[in-house]
């Protein structure tokens, strides 16, 4: 079950960040990463609009990852930019879009504790509660 559908998204979490394309499988995803730190306990009964708005900011978080990435793989490594420069004995520094990109790549390890604060902000602990 995913939690959430693209009109939640377009009309009620009033985003569009992700394409339409793109949004199902996505969804799916971010729904799942919600499935494990509830522990399955979201059901029909119980999903309410601050699981869906959780939800639709992990996929967010996800799609912009996985387009980083991409852009990454499909960069032009000769396309450089300055990134400061100096008038008195002349000096400039450059980068390149790769190495700025790169450095927004999070790791799956960061994707996760984001995935995390996210619900933590958003559901009710009672929700993500481990113990017994």
């Amino acid at each position: 079950m995913e939690y959430i559908d693209y009109n939640y998204y377009i009309d009620d979490f009033r985003s569009n960040v992700i394409p339409n394309k793109a949004f199902k499988r996505i969804a799916k995803e971010a729904s799942s990463k919600v499935k494990y730190y509830t522990l399955n306990r979201i059901n029909r009964d119980n999903i309410n609009d601050d699981i869906k708005d959780a939800t639709c900011l992990i996929a967010e978080l996800l799609y912009n990852q996985e387009i980083l990435k991409t852009k990454v793989i499909n960069a032009d490594t000769s396309n450089k930019q300055i990134v400061s420069e100096t008038l008195g004995p002349r000096s400039i520094s450059y980068t390149n879009n790769t190495q700025y990109q790169n450095a927004q790549i999070k790791t799956e390890k960061e994707i996760n504790s984001d995935i995390y604060r996210i619900c933590k902000e958003h559901i009710d602990e009672k929700l993500l509660f481990r113990g017994v």
